[in-house]
């Protein structure tokens, strides 16, 4: 993987075939399936060389009254990034109270991480926030994000707030 020369655009490179791919630093550009993150390490490899397996994640949308809930469960890859910012930004639409359901979730790098912290700063504009529900093994989202065991949890949190 070579960076690339602009501050919103990777170069990635396939460690199989060596095409090389000018993609958005978010991975939102069309027609990007790579593996993994840009930023992320081990093998970086084209929609052509990845091997078939697990398919990407699954999200889904749900709106309670305190707050709307997405749940990702599976593997988040590139692919799927482009449909995790359109399901946060319509959960924030609906709801200035966003919880994201990780508790299944898989394989979240630095991609989703920042689609993840796009749609904190637009839930805050609108007054809201957004929080994490985790599995307790999945202690580095305490440190940037509001983060619960649960979803319940993480609605009571909401749910108390000031």
């Amino acid at each position: 993987m070579t960076a690339g020369l602009h501050a919103a655009t990777v170069r990635l490179t396939c460690d199989d075939c060596a095409i090389t791919e000018v993609v958005e630093r978010d991975g939102a550009a069309a027609g990007t399936e790579w593996t993994v993150s840009p930023y992320g390490r081990g093998r970086h490899l084209c929609p052509e060389c990845s091997p078939p397996g697990e398919p990407p994640a699954d999200l889904s949308i749900a709106i309670t009254s305190p707050a709307a809930v997405v749940r990702v469960t599976g593997r988040v890859d590139l692919r799927v990034v482009p449909a995790l910012r359109s399901t946060l930004e319509n959960a924030v639409e609906l709801h200035p109270y966003v919880i994201v359901d990780l508790t299944a979730a898989r394989d979240l790098g630095t991609v989703g991480v920042g689609v993840l912290r796009r749609a904190r700063t637009a839930a805050r504009r609108r007054r809201g926030d957004l929080l994490i529900a985790a599995a307790p093994g999945q202690k580095r989202w305490n440190r940037e994000f509001r983060t619960f065991a649960t979803v319940p949890q993480a609605i009571t949190a909401v749910v108390g707030r000031p």
